[in-house]
């Protein structure tokens, strides 16, 4: 509960919470991804992104592109706390050349979420669940892994291979982004990759100066809750990742 943290983490929580002046866009809640059929994508256009290949600019181009997807379908804001905390891992990230941006979804569901290029998205719900500093940047690192590892531009690649179609290279900028934000929203991580994040966000956060034993102890606090977040059951198992994480940190990995 927010009255029960420190002084100045409520004071900033407060503003993050109220967003204070920040301009907010989108809708007054979240939607679900764009309907559009994946084969109705898959049309011919112009060559404007070769997946295998994408520069540090393409992918933040292309972040950009579905970044508008992301505002027409959530209110947003942004914050200088969250932007603060986000840029001291980055920094600490194994891809601080990308230009990282931070967003606060206002809707009241545990949850957050990254495309590529450097977008990350919490929501106010998960702004209200953690009890410190350090368990807002557990999660915000765990977010910036997912991108500096590729995550999404992976999904698209496993994407086009089950849909068996031409190159994705073959969709013109705004078909690509919409598919790219429908992949972002609708389609997991794979178990891999949920890992393989948690691992480098620990070690951004160790980095970082962050206490790593508040990647765990966010995870039991959001298991041990009445009613657990949606977005775990698209995740590996809370407790495995929990152990996991915690023999990490004893051996000092």
């Amino acid at each position: 509960m927010i009255a029960r943290f420190p002084n100045k983490f409520r004071k900033t929580l407060s503003l993050v919470l109220g967003l204070g002046t920040a301009a907010s866009v989108g809708l007054s809640a979240p939607a679900p991804a764009s309907a559009i059929p994946f084969q109705d994508l898959i049309v011919p256009g112009i060559q404007y992104f070769q997946l295998s290949n994408l520069s540090t600019k393409q992918k933040a181009a292309l972040g950009g592109d579905i970044h508008q997807q992301v505002r027409r379908n959530y209110r947003l804001g942004t914050n200088a706390y969250v932007n603060k905390v986000g840029q001291r891992l980055v920094r600490a990230s194994d891809c601080s050349q990308t230009p990282f941006k931070f967003y606060v979804v206002q809707n009241s569901s545990i949850n957050a979420f990254a495309t590529t290029g450097g977008y990350v998205y919490v929501h106010t719900g998960l702004l209200q669940a953690v009890d410190n500093e350090d368990q807002l940047a557990s999660v915000l690192a765990h977010e910036i892994a997912h991108i500096c590892n590729d995550d999404l531009i992976n999904k698209l690649k496993q994407a086009q291979l089950a849909q068996g179609a031409a190159s994705l290279a073959g969709l013109d900028r705004s078909n690509l982004a919409a598919l790219a934000y429908k992949v972002a929203i609708d389609l997991p991580n794979s178990r891999d990759a949920e890992f393989d994040a948690d691992a480098k966000g620990l070690q951004y956060m160790q980095r970082a100066g962050y206490d790593a034993n508040a990647m765990p102890a966010f995870l039991r606090k959001l298991v041990n809750r009445s009613s657990r977040p949606t977005f775990l059951s698209t995740h590996p198992n809370a407790k495995e990742r929990i152990a996991v994480l915690e023999k990490k940190i004893a051996a000092g990995e």
